[in-house]
């Protein structure tokens, strides 16, 4: 893997940065609130959180601010930075957060001192930069003591859900329940959940169709580049995964999968032939059970994922 950003995710992130802000997902406080806990950056139980905000928070890959959305809700502000490689994404970032610290940089350079914070967050990116010399940089600018963590929402089960080799605490958590789960047990569980909308997993899968050479979450080649570190970072402690229903208009679908890096960089005339097989594989695939009528206007359901991983410093 290149020590630099990735050309792809840079380029098409300096391009579709507004696009990505409106389309792509955000992240529940459900999730966000266990993940904050796992990062010792809270204390307490859903819906009664008492955050921290003295610890420091460095969000690499901060994109337009999805997940730093999330930490200014509970409290962070002054003790949060980011760092994003993406000159179009910190333009969006900016206007967003205009009171947010926000560094250009990479996880190959990120340009704070040494030892400088608690707890490092990616959201949405560590399957873009994860190697030994991004995972070296990580531990060098956290604390002794200090915490990584990952998230991602996804949009379909892949092989990023097995867990192998290490046995971490794993919880899925749904809208009305947690369940405590053995790691074996999450790849059917999961998939099990996606199965309620399959016109979803089609357009996923027909989209993942143009993803070539380009490292994405739902590879798993992130967990490779963890499992074989002893040096920086110990092995994952906890995993959750969120699994809930969203909707979203048929006309947005296009736009929606645009957001991602791999289709932003087609051409005008391969993007027009794309959304033209989206639409129509979404025509054939979705059934009455799949629709929802919101304010006179037609919706589609469509099961989501959320996935967090947490580890600590190793120093």
């Amino acid at each position: 893997m290149s020590s630099t950003p990735h050309s792809v995710a840079v380029n098409s992130y300096n391009s579709n940065h507004a696009v990505y802000d409106q389309h792509r997902l955000s992240y529940s406080p459900k999730i966000t609130e266990k993940f904050l806990i796992d990062l010792k950056l809270a204390k307490g139980s859903e819906g009664s959180l008492k955050t921290d905000t003295n610890k420091k928070i460095l969000e690499l890959a901060s994109g337009t601010g999805k997940f730093t959305k999330l930490l200014t809700t509970y409290g962070w502000s002054d003790t949060l930075t980011v760092v994003e490689p993406s000159e179009g994404m910190i333009e969006t970032f900016s206007k967003n957060f205009p009171h947010i610290e926000a560094k250009q940089g990479s996880s190959y350079d990120i340009p704070v001192p040494d030892q400088s914070y608690d707890v490092v967050i990616i959201a949405q990116g560590f399957h873009w930069f994860s190697d030994d010399r991004s995972l070296k940089e990580i531990n060098r600018v956290l604390k002794p003591g200090g915490m990584f963590g990952c998230i991602w929402n996804f949009d379909a089960p892949s092989g990023a859900i097995t867990i192998a080799p290490a046995d971490p605490e794993v919880e899925i958590i749904y809208d009305d329940t947690h369940k405590n789960v053995k790691a074996a047990e999450v790849p059917q569980l999961v998939g099990s959940y996606f199965e309620a909308h399959p016109w979803a997993i089609a357009t996923a899968d027909f989209t993942y169709s143009y993803d070539v050479n380009v490292p994405q979450y739902r590879h798993g080649k992130w967990r490779e580049a963890l499992t074989k570190d002893k040096t920086y970072f110990r092995p994952i402690s906890k995993e959750n995964f969120y699994l809930f229903t969203t909707t979203i208009k048929h006309d947005d679908v296009p736009l929606y999968w645009g957001t991602r890096s791999y289709i932003t960089k087609l051409n005008s005339e391969e993007r027009a032939e794309y959304d033209s097989k989206l639409s129509a594989l979404v025509d054939e695939t979705v059934t009455e059970n799949d629709k929802s009528i919101e304010n006179d206007t037609v919706y589609l359901k469509k099961a989501v994922g959320t996935h967090t991983i947490v580890l600590e410093v190793n120093k």
